[in-house]
């Protein structure tokens, strides 16, 4: 079984669905457990960062499919044979506690790549990039459906560390 740690929580208050593409405000909380054979950076991309443009000038989506105007640039290192490091992601939930955007409507689009669903985990770090400093670029994509309505929603991303045995 994986000894699972949380490495990274961010807590990113995103903008209304609606106006999101004028909104640039956000608010960010960290808390961190990074091991010692380990280095992890990360900033917020906005629309105006050349890596979040870069990454999202690759992709080829329909109007049914909503960027989020926010990403994250993730830098990863570890010298750890065994180590794994995902991206999980949970529902929005509007600030009003009352709305939510379930995790099946949510994609997320890896250094520009087709979206995958962010039901499962994304693996970024695997043991293989062992001594290799990983860049990625996470662009956030939501699946629009009739019944999501437009406001303003908090979204928990968690950078899960696990070790195989």
């Amino acid at each position: 079984m994986l000894n699972t740690k949380v490495i990274l929580w961010v807590l990113l208050a995103l903008p209304n669905l609606v106006s999101a593409l004028e909104s640039n405000g956000a608010n960010v909380e960290v808390q961190a457990d990074v091991q010692s054979s380990m280095q992890m950076q990360w900033h917020r991309l906005t629309l105006k960062d050349e890596s979040y443009q870069k990454a999202k000038s690759k992709l080829t989506l329909d109007d049914s499919w909503m960027i989020l105007p926010y990403g994250l640039y993730v830098e990863l290192q570890t010298n750890d044979k065994d180590r794994n490091v995902f991206l999980h992601v949970d529902h929005l939930v509007s600030t009003n506690k009352i709305d939510t955007i379930h995790v099946d409507s949510i994609y997320i689009s890896h250094n520009g790549k087709n979206p995958v669903p962010a039901e499962n985990d994304l693996l970024i770090l695997n043991p293989q990039d062992r001594g290799l400093l990983k860049t990625h670029v996470l662009l956030f994509i939501v699946k629009i459906q009739p019944y999501h309505k437009p406001g303003q929603y908090l979204a928990n991303f968690k950078f899960i560390n696990n070790t195989l045995p």
